[in-house]
């Protein structure tokens, strides 16, 4: 019965994501998460090379002197435990003329899924014209895959392309997956949970205020048909600046938009847009509060993805007295006295600055809808 009960939300989340882009994550109990990151020489380790070359001086991977096209192959990877959600991210520059593809499988025991393309950046022959890959095991749906049964390792493929070999190579120095099962593995929850309880008696404790040198954005923008869909590049925006990046909120939406998906908030392409101008960042998931408070101590910059029904959330900040939201992006700007926790809200130009939330309202809006967080820890070294 449990595993009828199992199979059938499993196909309802994998319908609701097949009908479009979204964040559809819960926080079922029992889940578990983790992170995989390769940079520097554990990205050069784990590579069979076409055509590039793993660049020491750079740390990233570039093209062969000459070559307009080549791929770096990672993988096979094994991950801690078997997963069932999956969000890639990757790290990189390209030139005007450059990008690269990365394209993913995922496997078990019993055989792969086929290759999917997971993303794209810069100037590429890329002929999509969908980010919805649908297989027998599962779906990739824009930035998250989502699948039927468990897997347990991963390969990329990176294909860096530039139009002329005298022109500066794509450059890929950081790829990251993070990894969840949220299949209510009780033994398996015991074994890796890296937290028990989402608890964290020291943000409790504090007396003071901690804020990041965050600068405020909102969606009012010059370009009236932006207004009310660029909550990502915002939030990338506002992340950005955190670390001295200071680069305008349209700036950012033009780079990070994709027009085979029209979205403006695709999460690795988030990603990858803060890495365009210098940063280290990452997709992961945090249901935790010792872990966010450790996050935003360290410096970090974190934009959470968060959804909830108009009436779920008790006594919400003034922007959502009167609605809640199908899905948004906010930056965490700080931590309050007795654990509230501060946010910069791009929805409200007006009343988007410093909103407290309580810890209780948030792991409403937050960790029970996937924990979903776009992480960055400062500029690339």
């Amino acid at each position: 019965m449990k595993k009828a009960k199992r199979s059938i939300l499993l196909l309802t989340v994998l319908l609701i994501a097949a009908m479009g882009s979204a964040n559809v994550f819960t926080n079922p109990p029992f889940t578990v998460d983790d992170l995989l990151v390769l940079e520097g020489q554990q990205l050069a380790k784990n590579a069979q090379l076409q055509n590039t070359r793993f660049s020491q001086q750079k740390q990233a991977f570039v093209l062969a002197d000459n070559a307009t096209s080549g791929n770096a192959h990672l993988g096979p990877l094994s991950t801690k435990f078997p997963f069932n959600e999956a969000l890639p991210s990757w790290n990189g520059w390209a030139p005007p003329d450059g990008g690269w593809i990365v394209w993913m499988r995922v496997g078990n025991d019993n055989g792969w899924t086929p290759w999917f393309e997971a993303g794209s950046w810069g100037a590429v022959s890329d002929d999509a014209t969908t980010r919805v890959a649908q297989f027998p095991q599962g779906i990739y749906d824009t930035d998250s895959l989502l699948l039927k049964d468990p897997m347990q390792y991963v390969e990329f493929r990176i294909e860096l392309q530039r139009k002329d070999p005298a022109s500066p190579s794509p450059e890929v120095r950081l790829v990251a997956l993070s990894y969840s099962n949220s299949l209510g593995d009780r033994a398996l929850w015991e074994r890796y949970a890296r937290t028990r309880t989402p608890q964290s008696p020291k943000l409790d404790a504090r007396k003071t205020t901690f804020t990041l040198p965050m600068e405020f954005r909102s969606q009012v923008v010059p370009n009236p048909q932006w207004i009310g869909r660029i909550c990502a590049p915002a939030s990338l925006a506002m992340a950005a600046s955190a670390f001295g990046v200071k680069v305008p909120t349209e700036q950012f939406a033009g780079e990070v938009y994709d027009p085979v998906s029209d979205l403006f908030g695709v999460w690795h392409r988030m990603v990858q847009g803060g890495a365009q101008h210098g940063l280290r960042g990452y997709i992961t998931r945090i249901r935790s509060w010792e872990v966010l408070r450790q996050e935003v101590e360290k410096g970090h910059a974190v934009c959470a993805s968060i959804r909830f029904r108009f009436g779920e959330i008790p006594h919400p900040p003034r922007i959502y007295a009167k609605r809640g939201t199908q899905g948004h992006l906010v930056a965490i700007v700080g931590l309050g006295p007795k654990g509230t926790i501060l946010v910069h809200d791009s929805a409200s130009k007006d009343w988007g600055r410093f909103n407290e939330w309580t810890q209780e309202q948030l792991q409403k809006a937050w960790f029970d809808k996937g924990g979903v967080a776009i992480v960055f820890t400062g500029t690339a070294r």
